[in-house]
């Protein structure tokens, strides 16, 4: 701003610096611009619920995204459409690492923008990226969409582009422990998401902590022995109870295809009451709520709602999750 100054007038500097100050305040207050997240390198961990909607849109939820932070690393599991508004309003801006629970469009179709965002900051690494098998096809698929894009700012920006964030490292995995590195410990399990398979969760352990993401699931042995014990598992949920009444009004409109839609959207999703049985009888200490099927306002009547008789069931912290919330152990 000084070295522009000098070629125009004071009073016209002045003018341009109060609209770059006056901007920068507006787009801060509407939440748009986050100053960059200070990580502690002895904090524990906490859970960043960065898209909590499911593939049909709504302006107040991104699709399925969440951040893991442990101490002063940050990881993302699954990146859905528009979860780089929430990266960015979290003020993350690097990542250690992405995982994916599986190959559903609505949580991986985010990936190029995140990259995209970081290679125009200058973020100048690769990122590891790991799934179940499958990663290396979504991956290459995403990046031969953007290789026109990159070639032009590479033409454009030459070396000041970070090409190697466009180039993530991608290993595809087996459930186990595929992570193990100075007190973190990531372990990826199967889920019941069937005919979609592979289907994962995963659970972080550091300093005495344990969280657990879902991933998309129906209730079933293996996530209850994945969740066993969490502090805190962040967990998808679907209502049974709202999608009877829907299904009641598709059946009185004799279409069809809608009750058929929604009957199969519940075959493969955690409904909750069974998930909040399930909490409760392999020791969850706090529930955290995402990937809301069917989708609400994130007001408080629809949270109370949407939740309706799981305390029935569950004695510990429900948390309804919104875009932006962090929740810690």
């Amino acid at each position: 701003m000084q070295v522009f100054c000098t070629s125009i007038s004071n009073a016209v500097c002045s003018v341009c610096l109060f609209a770059i100050l006056f901007i920068e305040s507006t787009v801060s207050a509407q939440g748009l611009i986050a100053p960059n997240r200070q990580l502690d390198p002895e904090a524990g961990m906490s859970a960043i619920l960065l898209g909590t909607g499911i593939p049909l849109p709504q302006a107040a939820r991104a699709s399925a995204c969440n951040a893991l932070i442990a101490g002063d690393r940050v990881f993302l599991v699954d990146t859905g459409r528009n979860c780089v508004l929430r990266v960015r309003e979290a003020g993350l801006t690097d990542i250690n690492g992405i995982f994916y629970t599986h190959y559903h469009s609505d949580h991986f179709i985010g990936l190029g923008e995140i990259l995209l965002n970081y290679g125009v900051a200058g973020l100048d690494k690769s990122i590891p990226v790991e799934g179940p098998v499958g990663a290396k096809e979504m991956v290459d698929g995403m990046l031969a969409n953007y290789s026109l894009d990159v070639s032009y700012r590479i033409a454009h920006h030459g070396d000041k582009f970070s090409t190697a964030i466009m180039n993530p490292t991608v290993t595809e995995s087996e459930p186990g422990v595929i992570f193990d590195e100075d007190g973190l410990t990531i372990t990826m399990f199967p889920v019941c998401h069937e005919p979609i398979a592979p289907a994962v969760g995963y659970r972080f352990e550091y300093k005495d902590q344990t969280v657990v993401f879902s991933g998309d699931t129906n209730v079933c042995p293996a996530f209850a022995e994945g969740a066993r014990d969490a502090d805190l598992l962040v967990s998808e949920v679907s209502n049974q109870a709202i999608w009877d009444r829907a299904l009641s009004m598709a059946r009185a409109a004799n279409n069809q295809r809608q009750v058929e839609m929604i009957q199969e959207g519940l075959e493969y999703h955690a409904e909750s009451l069974a998930l909040a049985r399930m909490a409760q009888e392999v020791g969850v200490k706090k529930l955290a709520l995402t990937h809301f099927f069917p989708s609400f306002p994130p007001t408080e009547q629809a949270e109370a709602n949407f939740i309706s008789g799981m305390s029935d069931f569950y004695d510990g912290p429900i948390v309804v999750g919104r875009d932006g919330m962090e929740v810690a152990p």
